[in-house]
């Protein structure tokens, strides 16, 4: 059973784990696990630290696809397909230190990715960087 505190850890690291949520992960697991009055004393089961991990991945993903939308382009929180790159890095990362397989999340950053570039007409400036990261996808997922 997983603990509301630990659910409301979660949530928060998905709505608003900035930019590197593994920040907001260790925050959450320092909140919970830390005796009081700096935390909360828990002790979490490992479907819970599973829970929060999930949250971080969950948090990559919404970073990346906002970074691999067109409509977003223009707008002061865009970032672009570089920074996806950048990000899908360190998704992978975190994912190969949890010892969870990639090729999932791979093939959704690849089909973000597919649409983003569908998105772009031929001649707009970001689609050489989005053809570029899309290549280094495809190539991890043959090696």
């Amino acid at each position: 059973m997983i603990r509301e505190e630990v659910m409301e850890e979660a949530e928060l690291i998905v709505r608003e784990g900035g930019e590197i949520p593994e920040v907001a992960f260790w925050n959450a697991w320092f909140y919970l696990t830390e005796a009081p009055p700096d935390g909360l004393g828990l002790s979490l089961e490992g479907q819970e630290e599973a829970l929060l991990r999930e949250a971080v991945v969950r948090r990559y993903l919404l970073i990346i696809e906002r970074d691999l939308t067109p409509a977003n382009i223009g707008k002061s929180f865009y970032r672009g397909p570089g920074r996806a790159r950048i990000n899908w890095q360190r998704l992978r990362r975190f994912l190969e230190g949890w010892a969870k397989p990639l090729e999932r999340y791979r093939q959704k950053v690849l089909a973000l990715l597919e649409a983003f570039l569908k998105g772009l007409p031929e001649t707009h400036p970001l689609r050489e960087e989005a053809l570029k990261f899309r290549e280094e996808l495809w190539e991890e997922s043959h090696a």
